[in-house]
C-alpha cells in the first residue's frame, strides 16, 4: 500500500521542518507528567524537550541514571544535552568524563546542534576529563581524587561518564566487576551530582559486561534505533525512575538542528522495537 512504510517510521508525529522551530524552553504541566513522589523543587531539568514529562518533571537530585543503547543510538548527544542545557539555561555546572571519545571530538561534533561547550569552559560552568579506562580504574581505586577536585573546583552539579562499558571491560570475572561496580556507585553519590552514565548494549544482551548496573542506579532510559523494513527509527522509554512512577510509553523522538534530541511523550510507537 502506498504511503504505509513512511507512516510506519514516524506514526502520528508531525512533520518538524528542521533549523526553523524556536528553541523551546518545554515547561511540562502537571497533568501531563508521570506521577511522582519527589516534589519538582527537588528535581533536575533534564534539558530535553518531552523527557521530563516522562520521569515526573526531571531526575531526582544526586541520582545516577544510566542511559543505554546501541551504536549510534544517540547516548552521547543526550549526555551533552543534559550538561549544555544545564549549564547555559540553569547555570549548573557540568564535568564530562570520556574514556572512548575524545573530549574536544564530542565539543566538535556537538557544534552541530549549537552546544558551545568552549564558551562554557570559559565561564567556568563546565570542564571536559578524557582518561583511557586503565587510569579511571586507577583513579577509583584511589577515591577519585583529581576527578573530586574538578567536580569541586566548578563546583559542579551535573557528572556525565561516557561510557561505562570499556571501563567495565577491564575486569577479568564477574566478582571483580560488581565489586567495581559497586565502589563506583557509591563514590558518585558522595560526590553529590546528578549523573547520567552512558552504557553500550540492550538489556537483552546476555554476555553485556555491564549487566547489573541497572540494579544499582536509580534510573535507567533506553535509546531505540531499531530497522522497520528498509530504515530505521527513533524511540525512547523509561524503564526506571526512584522517586517517580514513568511513564511505559515507548515514544519517538529526533534530532533537530541547533537543539538537540527532542522527544515526543504524547505520541508512542505503534510497532514492536526490536533493534538489531
Amino acid at each position: 500500500m502506498p504511503g504505509l512504510s513512511d507512516q510506519k517510521i514516524r506514526p502520528t508525529v508531525k512533520p518538524i521542518r528542521r533549523g526553523q522551530e524556536e528553541k523551546e524552553r518545554l515547561q511540562p504541566s502537571l497533568q501531563a507528567q508521570a506521577p511522582s513522589s519527589v516534589p519538582l523543587e527537588e528535581r533536575v531539568p533534564s534539558g530535553i524537550p518531552g523527557l521530563d514529562e516522562l520521569i515526573g518533571g526531571g531526575f531526582e537530585k544526586g541520582s545516577t541514571t544510566l542511559v543505554m543503547g546501541g551504536a549510534g543510538s544517540g547516548k552521547t548527544t543526550l549526555l551533552a544535552q543534559y550538561l549544555f542545557v544545564g549549564a547555559s539555561q540553569y547555570k549548573d555546572p557540568g564535568v564530562l568524563l570520556t574514556f572512548e571519545e575524545s573530549a574536544e571530538s564530542i565539543f566538535r561534533h556537538m557544534l552541530s546542534f549549537g552546544f558551545d561547550f568552549k564558551a562554557l569552559e570559559e565561564q567556568n560552568l563546565f570542564a571536559a576529563i578524557s582518561y583511557r579506562p586503565h587510569e579511571v580504574k586507577k583513579l577509583i581505586e584511589e577515591g577519585g581524587g583529581l576527578i573530586m577536585d574538578t567536580i569541586t573546583s566548578i563546583g559542579a552539579k551535573r557528572l556525565c561518564i561516557d561510557s561505562l562499558t570499556s571501563y567495565m571491560a577491564l575486569f577479568e570475572t564477574a566478582y571483580q566487576a560488581r565489586e567495581s561496580e559497586i565502589a563506583l556507585f557509591d563514590m558518585l553519590r558522595k560526590w553529590g551530582c546528578t549523573s547520567l552514565l552512558s552504557v553500550e548494549g540492550r538489556l537483552s544482551d546476555k554476555e553485556r559486561r555491564t549487566a547489573g548496573l541497572e540494579y544499582l542506579s536509580d534510573g535507567v532510559i533506553v535509546m531505540h534505533h531499531p530497522r522497520n523494513q528498509s530504515a530505521r527509527y527513533r524511540a525512547i522509554e523509561v524503564l526506571k525512575m526512584r522517586g517517580s512512577r514513568p511513564s511505559e510509553r515507548v515514544c519517538p523522538f529526533e534530532f533537530v538542528d541547533n537543539l538537540g534530541i527532542r522527544v515526543y511523550p504524547n505520541e508512542i510507537v505503534f510497532y514492536d522495537v526490536n533493534d538489531d
